[in-house]
């Protein structure tokens, strides 16, 4: 199959680890793969993957030069990666003439509502939760869509055992991952941390990301004085030697989404104490692979940060069953999988009837 892949920004969000682990396996399968990109931090690390990337620039001169490339590549289909690369993959697909699928990784929002499209032919939804909320709120055809859960490469979380130790020179560190914007719940994240410390517990508290609310989190350590245990850090192209230096990793977050923090985390056997929202409540088995906490209760979180940093064997027993859940239910081939045989099932209905209705379901046009 030709494959072109939509992206609006190569950025750090699970997004682009989505498409880079897609794209190398349907390489790995056989199958031709080019992304479109207007660029981003993580560009390079397609092109050392081998992953052609087409650069957009909005301009004329310049997308008529895509199109007229495209045209020669003659994609079989068009993967839009996410909601926000939706307004440049629809407007790629009308002039090639080609059918659209698109992969939403959250609880819609507004952009959604852009989805429907005579060339849209699936849409794949990363959970349950979302699958319905495509339904119940946006009146998405339910034949059109496919849940496919997230796939984690196991073959770069090599797991190690979990070890939660604290010494003179090695305090145990308890770290969060993502994007920093209020729904995240970092800010109940630095207050359980002064509620561990108030508690005697010594102990270093990581976040990792960038955005809007770095400067609100920084102002909130300064008013709880906890600047000497918590540390501030940029996003790694590679995330998993991050990931090693964790003995515990919080999952603070006030909205359903994919998980992919929390299930990053448990693929390399850490223990996870997550919010219970969302797909969180299907990813982490409270009690067995970590622990679910009430949506905002700071004092329940730090409460189970306790309880694994006082029983380093309970934690290295729950990380242990984190890794296998992860084998068991959200490694990359089944993903890869299940997404390749629904590219065969579009592709195949593609110049049938059947396939035209569809794509005329939302125009009202007709052959």
């Amino acid at each position: 199959m030709n494959l072109l892949f939509v992206s609006q920004r190569l950025g750090y969000q699970s997004t682009t680890t989505y498409s880079y682990e897609l794209a190398r396996a349907l390489m790995q399968r056989g199958h031709r793969v080019k992304l479109c990109t207007t660029g981003g931090e993580l560009r390079d690390w397609f092109h050392h993957a081998g992953i052609e990337i087409l650069p957009v620039k909005f301009n004329y001169f310049s997308f008529k030069r895509l199109i007229r490339f495209l045209s020669e590549y003659h994609p079989d289909l068009i993967h839009i990666q996410n909601l926000r690369s939706l307004p440049l993959g629809q407007r790629v697909s009308e002039r090639l003439r080609r059918p659209h699928l698109v992969t939403v990784h959250h609880v819609p929002g507004g952009r959604s509502a852009e989805l429907p499209h005579f060339l849209l032919t699936a849409v794949i939804a990363v959970n349950e939760d979302i699958r319905e909320s495509l339904v119940n709120d946006l009146r998405i055809s339910k034949e059109l869509i496919r849940v496919i859960p997230p796939g984690i490469n196991l073959e770069r979380f090599v797991s190690r055992e979990p070890s939660i130790t604290a010494s003179e020179d090695r305090l145990p560190v308890v770290g969060t991952v993502g994007r920093l914007d209020p729904l995240k719940g970092f800010h109940y994240f630095l207050s359980a941390a002064r509620k561990v410390l108030d508690q005697g517990w010594e102990a270093m508290f990581v976040i990792v990301g960038e955005g809007e609310e770095e400067h609100h989190l920084r102002q909130k350590v300064k008013e709880l004085k906890i600047e000497k245990y918590v540390t501030f850090a940029p996003p790694m192209p590679d995330i998993v030697d991050l990931y090693r230096g964790f003995d515990v990793v919080v999952v603070p977050t006030q909205r359903g989404g994919v998980g992919l923090t929390a299930l990053e985390a448990m693929a390399l056997a850490k223990p996870v104490v997550a919010s219970k929202v969302g797909e969180m409540l299907h990813v982490v088995v409270d009690g067995r692979t970590g622990f679910l906490v009430p949506e905002g209760d700071s004092d329940q979180l730090a409460a189970s940060i306790m309880r694994l940093l006082e029983s380093p064997e309970l934690a290295a027993e729950l990380g242990r069953a984190a890794r296998r859940r992860v084998e068991d239910l959200y490694s990359l081939p089944p993903m890869v999988g299940a997404t390749e045989a629904l590219y065969r099932e579009i592709i195949d209905e593609a110049e049938t009837d059947t396939a035209f209705r569809r794509f005329s379901r939302w125009t009202g046009s007709r052959r």
